[in-house]
């Protein structure tokens, strides 16, 4: 019975993949920041994020404006399999399955139920926030793999010597090079390898996160003033978010990719509620708590922390680990309390099967998708020189159909870099496509309002709870 379970969870994960490859979820300009330098990797050996050429200064020899894993790990895939997003979206699915069972793993070592263990794995792999956020061409998957990866080693208590805390170390910090949020959640591996090794193994956990970084910052350190400026114009940007957005704002941006989001809010407030109550009783009753108990509230403090400071949806993804891991427990109490989790997990294939009816039932996004790129071309035929701010973006689909054309990627208006480092390539565009009118760069605003220009607008005519409810702007030069 176990096996034919794993199967079916398995199976709906890979056949949910599979009918929305392509498509779903949208292809987002982020993808195509992170596609350019790793197929720059694949066939040149550099990492150089062509599409922001003469926009950032160094772009067109160095990316340093995110650490380099997940550029490694998308450019080998890319110099095997065809140069495509398919093939590197292919790659994150599997990296996020083989998460998901690491993760399994580690909650049987933590003494859950193999029951509970695989309603953990279910509310996981079934939850459409998975699939919009965790299998785009992005390194959320990467990032958790090695983050799991870290749980495992502080687990493996087959090693009674250092390799274990030294590779929880490396997996470590491995995961905050695919990105910094990984480091975020260093507290959970750290509490483990203090539970199961003891603090003096403690040097040879910190040697291990330390290797790593040295490799990167070997790789920085000719071009600090490009670093400066790449990565430093991040956190910029994150810190301007921090200051901006509301609680309001940030719970928007949490919701966002669940399936029947405010439901799923209500769910995730009785889950924790109901595991607080369980806790506080232990506490009560034991005048402690077991491991796995510790472990998951220091897990899912460190991500709501993270979350809270980042302020992106992309991020919302790393819940989903804690959230599962809260239902496992809620599921051994075996009282009123785990009906949640079998509600968490209805919630979550009910969402899956409506998302599916909205996209492929009620409307062929396959052919609404094509229809509209088709649009798009037609307005850009007379164009050489494109300036990208599109969602869903048409760059894979311009780089097949219109290799003649120069594709740049938008900066985000956001970013705090001098004009005069960009205004001459601005400049040289002659088209424009936005998503947005209230997200444009302040600079392309003046030149859009200085000359003359031709201006299109529509919408992509579907349901308005679709995953391609967007419009379309497009500036033409007269």
């Amino acid at each position: 019975m176990a096996y034919a379970s794993f199967f079916i969870i398995s199976a709906l994960f890979f056949f949910q993949v599979w009918i929305n490859l392509d498509i779903f979820p949208v292809v987002w300009p982020d993808e195509v920041l992170f596609f350019s330098p790793s197929l720059s990797f694949a066939t040149e050996g550099h990492f150089q994020t062509n599409v922001l050429n003469g926009l950032i200064p160094g772009m067109e020899s160095k990316t340093l404006w995110m650490p380099p894993l997940y550029f490694l790990f998308s450019g080998f895939t890319l110099s095997v399999f065809p140069d495509s997003l398919t093939t590197v979206r292919i790659a994150n699915a599997f990296i996020v399955y083989l998460t998901g069972l690491g993760f399994y793993i580690l909650l049987r070592r933590q003494s859950v139920s193999e029951f509970a263990s695989q309603i953990a794995l279910a509310s996981l792999l079934w939850e459409p926030l998975l699939f919009r956020f965790g299998t785009a061409a992005r390194m959320e998957g990467l990032t958790a793999f090695f983050f799991i990866l870290s749980l495992l080693f502080a687990t493996n208590k087959r090693f009674t010597n250092f390799w274990s805390p030294l590779l929880a170390g490396v997996a470590l910090s491995l995961s905050s090079l695919s990105h910094p949020i990984g480091a975020s959640f260093g507290l959970v591996t750290l509490f483990l390898v203090w539970r199961n090794f003891g603090i003096r193994y403690f040097p040879w956990f910190i040697l291990g996160g330390i290797l790593p970084i040295i490799c990167w910052l070997y790789y920085i350190h000719p071009n600090w003033d490009w670093f400066e400026i790449q990565f430093g114009a991040q956190l910029t940007r994150k810190r301007n978010l921090l200051q901006t957005f509301t609680l309001i704002d940030k719970l928007k941006v949490f919701s966002f990719g669940f399936g029947f989001s405010k439901v799923r809010l209500i769910v995730i407030v009785i889950e924790l509620t109901a595991l607080v109550f369980l806790a506080f009783r232990t506490l009560k009753e034991f005048k402690t708590l077991n491991q796995k108990w510790i472990v998951f509230w220091i897990w899912i403090f460190s991500v709501l922390l993270s979350l809270y400071t980042s302020s992106e949806g992309w991020y919302v993804f790393h819940i989903l680990y804690p959230l599962a891991f809260g239902m496992a427990l809620l599921c051994d109490t075996k009282g009123f309390d785990s009906k949640i989790a079998f509600f968490g997990i209805i919630l979550s294939l009910s969402s899956l099967l409506y998302t599916n009816h909205i996209h492929w039932f009620r409307t062929d996004s396959k052919q609404i998708l094509e229809s509209h790129f088709q649009h798009l071309e037609m307005s850009l035929k007379n164009s050489k020189f494109v300036y990208l701010q599109a969602l869903p973006d048409p760059y894979f689909d311009l780089r097949k159909k219109r290799p003649d054309l120069n594709i740049l990627e938008f900066i985000p208006g956001e970013l705090d870099i001098p004009s005069e480092a960009y205004i001459k390539t601005i400049q040289s565009r002659d088209s424009f496509v936005f998503y947005d009118d209230q997200l444009i760069n302040h600079v392309i605003k003046d030149i859009l309002k200085k000359s003359a220009w031709n201006r299109e607008e529509w919408e992509i005519p579907v349901p308005s709870n679709h995953w391609l409810h967007y419009k379309t702007i497009v500036y033409t030069k007269k």
